[in-house]
């Protein structure tokens, strides 16, 4: 009698919710960069430029943001 061989266990290739929460950081910190450097452009009456800092540091930021949560809520 031949014994069934067992299909090896399913592994799974996703981050886990240490490393989302640590990327997120990274991402939300870096638009919050850009943030500041599309402020500091403003401020120097270099409209065209501080308007693509903002847009991408709002974005960056609020993903970051985003995916800190998304992190918090798979480590529970």
């Amino acid at each position: 009698m031949n014994t069934p061989e067992e299909a090896p266990p399913s592994t799974s290739r996703s981050m886990s919710a240490e490393a989302v929460v640590g990327t997120a950081i990274t991402v939300a910190s870096i638009g919050l960069l850009f943030l500041m450097l599309g402020w500091a452009q403003y401020m120097r009456q270099v409209r065209d430029a501080a308007l693509i800092m903002l847009v991408i540091g709002a974005v960056l930021f609020v993903a970051g943001c985003i995916g800190t949560m998304i992190g918090q809520s798979r480590k529970r």
